[in-house]
């Protein structure tokens, strides 16, 4: 039989274990608990990320949507671009009210311009942008007013030099329907030389709802 003192000896250094057994689980489950907590955290960020980009998907179906709405003949709303260039063929001279032909098709993407009549046609309500150069033939000015149904919205000057050029560009919004040209201002005669040199341009640059 063990001695008295080593058996209390014995006793002691086993509840000293028992009580450093003990903290080590508790400090253990600390530990453990405190990731928990990291890791639940981490997840509702998770989450919310996901849901904000489950929104944001949402959100470009509705626009990929709205894209595809809305079709006439081979032009699509907000995708397909609306836009013409035409030059002046051959040297013209006008009159007083009398609508500048750009005969020459250079571009007409969704067919808006007319190049029997000089005008763009809006096919949608929006914002467009309209550019005209012309070059005079020598010895005569020009002045052209840019038109808007019956509403000027620019006007185009050539200088007084022999084969001097002028050149406007306006921002404007239009109605569907609306059309645009480009006609003379004054009566007396006025020469514009052609071979090209004289442009009209036009865009629609945002198309309004």
């Amino acid at each position: 039989m063990l001695p008295i003192q080593i058996m209390l000896a014995l006793s002691s250094c086993a509840s000293v274990g028992t009580a450093i057994l003990e903290k080590v689980g508790e400090a253990d489950l600390d530990a453990v608990r405190i990731r928990l907590e990291d890791e639940k955290a981490k997840r509702l960020l998770l989450e919310n990320d996901v849901e904000v980009l489950m929104l944001k998907v949402e959100e470009l179906k509705r626009g990929c949507s709205q894209i595809s709405e809305d079709k006439k003949g081979n032009v699509t709303s907000l995708t397909a671009g609306i836009a013409f260039t035409a030059t002046l063929s051959t040297q013209t001279t006008h009159v007083y009210d009398q609508t500048l032909i750009f005969d020459n098709v250079k571009l007409n993407e969704g067919n808006c311009y007319d190049s029997s009549s000089g005008q763009f046609r809006a096919p949608f309500r929006g914002l467009y942008v309209f550019s005209v150069t012309i070059l005079k033939g020598s010895g005569t000015d020009v002045h052209l007013l840019i038109m808007k149904d019956n509403v000027e919205i620019g006007r185009v000057l050539s200088g007084t030099s022999p084969y001097d050029s002028g050149s406007v560009t306006v921002v404007t919004v239009m109605e569907n329907g609306q059309v645009v040209f480009v006609k003379e201002k004054y009566g007396k005669p006025e020469t514009i030389i052609g071979d090209n040199w004289a442009h009209f341009t036009g865009l629609l640059h945002i198309r309004y709802k």
